[in-house]
């Protein structure tokens, strides 16, 4: 039956929660995640299972099963976490959430509708995996309205793989080329924060945890790409535009990287499941354990979020 009272709860013997993760991210930078999760829901007495995709992958109109308390999602695979979302479970990063932040396009028209600085964007003309962008007049617009140089990045992508900087007319052409078949944004380039920004750690509308990550070699800060990090107290205007750049994805967490601008903070991106490694051995933050703590607090305030037994 459901519960009706949060404190139901303790007539489990323990909580169970499921960590959903990608079935072909098998690297051990991703494995090590994962155990930090299970562990922090450990030590709260919770059964985190960890299972991938290709685990729980139905056919179409079938229903999950309601087994777990909550689920938390460390994937991208929007069509599995509506599932689990129309089976009653509370999933941590919602579907929306994690669809506004995997689609760069989406997050950069959620934020400006927020009313958050973002470089200005330009999002290219569809185009078609065979035939690629068989012409290139629109960057007379995007010149235009950005000048060089400007940065190219793919709709979807990770750790700074997709983002290009084109310094001319020739070097856009020649990155849309490369990229043919894949949908781009073309952006303002913010100079003065080119090889640096801040990784905001937010949980909960609260900031747990920030880090200056730099790169004196290329324009791009990632940390899989040879960045470094160290800890950071930005000005308070960097924290309260990255709560509020999590806030407007309806995100329940997430990592926000945050460039340096002339007049303060502008938004580059909201991821919704972050590594953070990193954060924690630039910080000393474990957000393993603050996650694991505002999931509980969450599935505790709402009824009926939960199942249990009679007794």
């Amino acid at each position: 039956m459901l519960c009706a009272n949060p404190l139901a709860f303790k007539r489990r013997e323990k909580m169970k929660g499921l960590l959903v993760v990608n079935s072909f991210l098998k690297n051990a930078k991703f494995g090590q995640l994962y155990d930090f999760l299970s562990a922090a829901f450990t030590e709260q007495n919770v059964l985190l299972e960890v299972r991938s995709s290709d685990e729980l992958f139905l056919p179409v109109g079938k229903k999950l099963n309601r087994e777990w308390d909550f689920v938390l999602f460390w994937d991208k695979d929007l069509r599995l976490a509506k599932a689990f979302e129309e089976s009653g479970m509370r999933v941590f990063n919602s579907s929306r959430a994690i669809e506004l932040c995997d689609d760069k396009a989406l997050t950069a028209e959620c934020l400006q509708r927020s009313g958050l600085a973002i470089p200005k964007t330009l999002i290219a003309p569809k185009t078609y995996a065979n035939i690629g962008y068989s012409n290139s007049r629109f960057l007379l617009r995007a010149e235009e309205f950005l000048s060089y140089p400007m940065v190219l990045k793919q709709r979807f992508g990770s750790f700074g793989a997709q983002v290009y900087l084109a310094e001319n007319r020739k070097q856009a052409e020649e990155i849309l080329e490369r990229c043919a078949g894949n949908e781009i944004l073309l952006q303002e380039f913010i100079a003065e924060s080119s090889g640096r920004d801040l990784r905001i750690n937010v949980v909960g509308n609260e900031v747990k945890g920030v880090m200056l990550r730099y790169n004196n070699s290329d324009f791009r800060s990632n940390i899989t790409n040879g960045g470094k990090m160290e800890i950071y107290f930005p000005d308070r205007s960097y924290l309260f535009a990255a709560v509020a750049a999590a806030r407007a994805v309806g995100a329940d967490f997430a990592g926000v990287d945050v460039l340096f601008g002339k007049e303060g903070p502008v938004i580059c991106e909201v991821n919704a499941s972050p590594h953070f490694k990193s954060t924690l051995e630039a910080t000393g933050v474990n957000l393993a354990k603050e996650l694991s703590s505002y999931v509980l607090s969450e599935i505790q305030k709402k009824p009926g979020n939960g199942l249990c037994t009679d007794g």
